[in-house]
Parts: structure tokens; sequence; C-alpha cells
């Protein structure tokens, strides 16, 4: 079965013929509104030889609990997705799905722990990359890389500094407007392109062989910031908290996490923003004050930093359709 009639026989609906919204090069699934429905939205993707790029959009209308992978084991080995906009969880093993955040279905591996929670009057859009075992096996094995060893020591461990990695490709991949044949080129260009990141990162992840120790307090950092985001956090309590002096904390903390401190701190408090500003009437006066910024021209000059448009210039674009999504389809 071609990946076109799984997607098909499992939503259950033709295919959309008039999107607009994406490239004409991929295909697109609308999935209509209804009373009962948990969601709505649409669903694209492009199918190349050995990968398929998709893209998520949707609008979360009740609390959604997926707790099956509908065999997409026929079809990838490996599926990594880049969350652009998310408010849920998943599990086995656990994992916080927020804006800005990459998480990684090891589908050859799945177990029957696995649940993913998309929580309810949120936006759910991602950009995501599925490889075909015969692909990854066949780029891998040429660079003498074990795909399970790449899959646990990268994506099932710390993401962060892939995620900032492939935040700007896959924000390309969205905004991508092409018809054929040049949107070709182009998406097997950003496959190719997105694995060669992920490899660049593993490789580079294995050079650096931190005392265990010292990655404990750097871990224990980045939880702090990240429970503390909002807040001015004093250098020196950074310093008692890892045990570490100035220099090597911010040596070590930029060489694990591909990012200063600083910058860690302001991409967190933007992507809780961009939450807000989706899924909430906030104005952007308080919306800067809850992340930390008592000017509001300050707090929009950094978004549109990290976020590419300033906060006025957000709004849901979601496409209202939908189809009922069966938890239990296998």
């Amino acid at each position: 079965m071609t990946y076109f009639d799984f997607v098909k026989n499992y939503m259950q609906v033709d295919e959309c013929k008039d999107n607009k919204k994406y490239s004409n090069a991929g295909h697109t699934f609308c999935w209509n509104n209804s009373e009962d429905s948990v969601a709505e939205g649409i669903y694209w993707f492009y199918e190349g030889d050995g990968f398929v790029i998709d893209i998520h959009d949707f609008y979360i209308k009740c609390e959604l609990v997926q707790n099956s992978i509908c065999n997409m084991n026929d079809h990838f080995s490996i599926y990594t997705s880049y969350a652009i906009s998310a408010n849920g969880e998943k599990f086995g093993p656990y994992q916080t799905i927020s804006a800005n955040s990459l998480y990684t279905l090891d589908l050859d591996n799945i177990g029957d722990d696995f649940l993913f929670i998309m929580h309810k009057d949120t936006t759910y859009l991602t950009v995501a990359i599925g490889f075909t075992r015969e692909f990854l096996e066949k780029y891998l094995s040429s660079l003498n890389i074990d795909p399970k060893s790449m899959c646990k020591d990268l994506f099932m461990s710390n993401q962060i500094i892939l995620t900032k990695s492939l935040e700007k490709l896959a924000m390309e991949i969205l905004n991508c407007k092409m018809e054929s044949p040049a949107a070709e080129f182009f998406f097997n260009a950003k496959a190719n392109e997105w694995l060669s990141i992920v490899v660049d990162t593993y490789l580079n992840k294995k050079k650096y062989n931190h005392d265990p120790d010292d990655d404990e307090a750097l871990e224990d950092v980045a939880k702090y910031l990240e429970d503390h985001f909002a807040m001015n956090v004093n250098q020196i309590t950074l310093e008692k908290i890892s045990k570490m002096s100035g220099t090597k904390l911010k040596n070590l903390f930029k060489e694990k996490y591909g990012q200063s401190i600083t910058e860690y701190t302001q991409r967190k408090r933007m992507n809780v923003a961009e939450i807000l500003i989706l899924n909430s009437e906030l104005p952007i006066k308080e919306i800067a004050k809850s992340v930390g910024y008592s000017s509001p021209s300050k707090f929009s000059t950094y978004y549109k930093r990290y976020k590419g448009k300033l906060p006025s210039e957000v709004s849901n674009s979601t496409c209202y359709n939908y189809i009922p999504i069966d938890i239990n389809k296998k």
C-alpha cells in the first residue's frame, strides 16, 4: 500500500484538490468540522524516494489521546517532528510537546506504553519528516553509523541542539509555495538537508565527553531556567547550582545545548509567548509581562528575532476542517 492510500484509508476522506495553503506538489486532506469532532484542520504531505515530508495543521478542540501509531512503521523507521505550536505530552518515554520542540518516534521499537496527548483549545502545527528503514540504512551504513545508536543517543536524549538546527529548515518547508517541478527539487533537497543536520549533530555530539557530574549539573541549570524563565535569574545563582565558575558554566552550557544561557532563556520565553498569542485573547502587553518583559516594544523585538514576525502579525492560521480520529484504530 502506498502512503497516499494509507492516509486516504485512515482518514476516510478524498484528497482536497483546492488546497492553496501549501505546495500543490504534495497532497492535502481536509478534516471537516463537526459537532462531535475533537480537532479540525488539514494534513499535507509530500512523498519522495525513501521519505515523506508532512505538515499537521490542526486546532485541537477537545483533549486528544492517541495510543496507537496506526501501522506507520509500515512506511517509516524514524519519524522526526518539529513543533511550531503545540501543547501536549508524549509517553514511552515521557516528553513535553510544546512550541519549538522536537519529538521523534522510533517506529521500529514503539512499545505498548506509547501514548500521545494533545490538550484542548490549542493549535497543533508541526513539520515532520519520516524516513524509511531502507533509506536510513543505506545512508548511515556508508558513514558507519548504527541507526539504533543514533536514535538512542541523539533523538531519545537531549534534542535541544538538533531542535535549534532544524527550526529554520522546518519553517522553509512550511512556507514553501512552489509548484512542480521546482517543488520536487526543493523537497528532496530539504529531506537530505534534514538528515545531514541530524548526522552532523550526532557526530559532533559524540566528540564531547563531559564529566558525568558536570553533565548532571548542566541539566539542573537548564531545568532551573525552564522553571524560572520569566525571572531575571542571577548568574551567581546558576554558578551555585552548578558548582562551577562563571566561565566554565558558560562554556560547557553552550557546548552542551548549542546556545548561550541568555539565548536558552529567551527562546523559552518566546515559545511560551507564542502559545499565549495563538491560544488566548490576552493583549500583547500582558503577554510580554507574563514572560518577563516590562517593555512591550523590547518583547516585540525579541519575538521577531526568534519567530520571524511581530506578535501583532501572528494569528491563528489553522484551516478549520476535520475528520474524527479513532485512537484505537490500527
